[in-house]
């Protein structure tokens, strides 16, 4: 073969080799939306929902879900994992008054964690879950830790607290701010998310010391 031959062959493998991004943005797109589908079925009616069911939901077919998910396990396990990636840019950022975006936070967390139902409880409960799920589930329990202890020192801060923040304001947010907070709210004393928000608000403020709130 001539060397300008074996150029061009080398020339068109490139060019079949490397990625399209066209092909590619429209594979994620299709992906996001399954995972997208597959958490809201699964957040409402837990995690026993079979791959027919999960198929019917993103509105495709069980070849098309296998041919981006290998097992059930992984499609429930990548659906819960774009949930947490997506749980902090939904909180505010702090400008101007810091109390005001306290409240807002308090009101944002209650208002995500009222759209999330048996899937997540089960899914933060049982001790028996596949490996995958397992993962996803430590994840998320460092992720929204990570998310309270970020609340926690911006709060902190903008109130000029000295030092480190008190560790018992840090376990106030952490639990008015959880869904079990939300769920016991909504499901034992039949108040809306909005109580939630208004009682976690109360709780944080009574935490910090008096002369910071006045």
């Amino acid at each position: 073969m001539s060397y300008v031959a074996l150029l061009s062959v080398k020339r068109y493998a490139r060019r079949v080799a490397a990625p399209n991004p066209v092909a590619q943005a429209k594979r994620q797109a299709v992906v996001d939306h399954l995972l997208a589908a597959t958490r809201r079925l699964v957040l409402q009616h837990g995690l026993d929902a079979t791959m027919d069911q999960l198929a019917e939901a993103g509105g495709v077919s069980r070849r098309t879900l296998f041919r981006h998910f290998e097992t059930r396990e992984k499609l429930l396990a990548a659906a819960f994992e774009a949930g947490i990636t997506g749980y902090r840019s939904q909180l505010p950022s702090l400008e101007g008054d810091v109390l005001a975006w306290l409240r807002a936070t308090c009101e944002s967390a209650h208002r995500m964690n009222s759209t999330i139902g048996p899937g997540f409880f089960e899914l933060a409960s049982r001790t028996d879950l596949p490996a995958d799920l397992e993962a996803a589930e430590a994840r998320r329990r460092q992720e929204f830790r990570g998310a309270m202890a970020d609340i926690t020192a911006t709060l902190w801060r903008a109130l000029d607290g000295a030092g480190d923040p008190p560790e018992a304001l840090g376990t106030t947010i952490t639990a008015h701010l959880s869904p079990h907070f939300t769920a016991a709210l909504t499901i034992d004393a039949a108040q809306g998310w909005e109580a939630a928000a208004d009682l976690a608000y109360r709780a944080i403020t009574a935490a910090l010391p008096p002369a910071m709130v006045r």
